[in-house]
């Protein structure tokens, strides 16, 4: 029997491999450039690497970032055409904050359930909006082709006013 968080670790990436066009579409996860479709997907790093040590008490502020600060961004490529997924490409990933430059890093392929697809991980500090530009192409071929996702945590979605803070508000003059 697998740990519970090795287990999590597989569902997502399963369904991540497995995610339907619909949804991903809807959620601004999906685009088509030339004659490919791209899939992106984003997620804690430690679903992937497991669970993270506790920090260590009176740790300094001017630290690096924290594990908990690394996502992992994947990209799937397929070709539009056909619904065939591609492998053997060449893919980087420039992943920022808005209004910032951020870091470039290769999309090394990684398989999953025998499906290969991009990724790295990446810091991503805050709650976003961050700015996922992706470039890709064959390995040895002249023309790179470019797309840009956006991305924000959804578990950061801005607070709702509670009742009372609306009711004092209309009140006011």
């Amino acid at each position: 029997m697998l740990p519970v968080s090795l287990a999590t670790s597989l569902l997502a990436l399963a369904a991540f491999v497995a995610l339907p066009r619909a949804a991903a579409e809807e959620a601004g996860f999906r685009k088509n450039v030339g004659e490919y479709s791209l899939y992106l997907a984003v997620m804690p790093a430690e679903v992937i690497k497991g669970p993270l040590p506790p920090e260590p008490a009176g740790g300094s502020v001017n630290r690096p970032p924290a594990a908990r600060d690394t996502h992992h961004v994947m990209l799937s490529i397929f070709d539009s055409r056909s619904g065939l997924r591609i492998s053997g490409f060449q893919v980087e990933a420039r992943v920022a904050a808005l209004g910032f430059s951020g870091e470039k890093r290769d999309l090394e392929p990684i398989s999953i359930g025998g499906a290969t697809v991009y990724g790295n991980t990446f810091p991503m500090l805050g709650r976003g909006p961050f700015r996922v530009d992706v470039e890709f192409g064959p390995r040895y071929g002249p023309h790179m082709q470019r797309a840009t996702f956006y991305f924000t945590h959804s578990s950061f979605a801005a607070p709702k006013k509670s009742t009372s803070e609306r009711r004092t508000r209309e009140s006011r003059p």
